[in-house]
């Protein structure tokens, strides 16, 4: 009876251990971050130019949880990529850089390949410049798919919520102050809320 020849992993170097560690929760905070931005940014668009009140509100913070659900179990494509290939809407991130000139953004994200450490280390510094943008898609891909938008009305509420972003110079407080005020849409309560759903309490 032959052995069955057991391979090896070389140990992850600790450096390398600690800079991924490092990057990961990079990219928890600020995906956090920007997950306020973009979802303010977008409810005091709709609360001002569609009349959107609490109710639709509400809603929207769940058809953006099922898209991101639901092309992150596909993982073949990014939400970006995605978003251009339904709306024609090319999302560049704030050093203007196009998605198209970024690898894992344009191309089969599951190749069924493993990444080397250093490979998941550049990948997760990568997408700490583009969760904005993921985000972003994300929002504009849930009123395409689960309200009917059409690309016009995801673009001119791109244009606003990009307005509103510069007025309120990206500062996530100031932002969801605003959708409590103006909008009367309390957005971290409401994200707490689904927090404890998704977590069984």
């Amino acid at each position: 009876m032959r052995r069955r020849q057991v391979i090896k992993r070389k140990p992850i170097p600790k450096f390398i251990a600690r800079a991924i560690w490092e990057a990961e929760n990079d990219l928890k905070v600020e995906g956090s971050k920007q997950l306020d931005i973009v979802m303010c940014s977008s409810i005091l668009a709709l609360n001002r130019y569609w009349g959107w009140k609490t109710d639709r509100l509400s809603k929207l913070l769940f058809l953006q949880q099922e898209i991101w659900d639901e092309v992150g179990a596909d993982n073949d494509i990014s939400m970006i990529k995605l978003l251009d290939e339904e709306c024609d809407i090319e999302l560049t991130n704030h050093e203007g850089v196009s998605y198209k000139d970024v690898i894992y953004l344009n191309a089969e994200i599951d190749t069924g390949k493993d990444l080397s450490p250093y490979e998941w280390l550049r990948m997760r510094q990568n997408q700490k410049k583009w969760i904005e943008c993921q985000i972003m898609a994300c929002v504009f891909l849930a009123l395409h798919r689960k309200e009917g938008w059409g690309a016009k009305r995801v673009k001119e509420l791109l244009d606003h919520a990009q307005a509103i972003k510069e007025e309120f110079d990206y500062d996530p407080k100031l932002l969801c102050e605003a959708v409590m005020n103006e909008a009367h849409y309390d957005w971290l309560g409401q994200l707490k809320e689904q927090e404890k759903e998704e977590k069984g309490e």
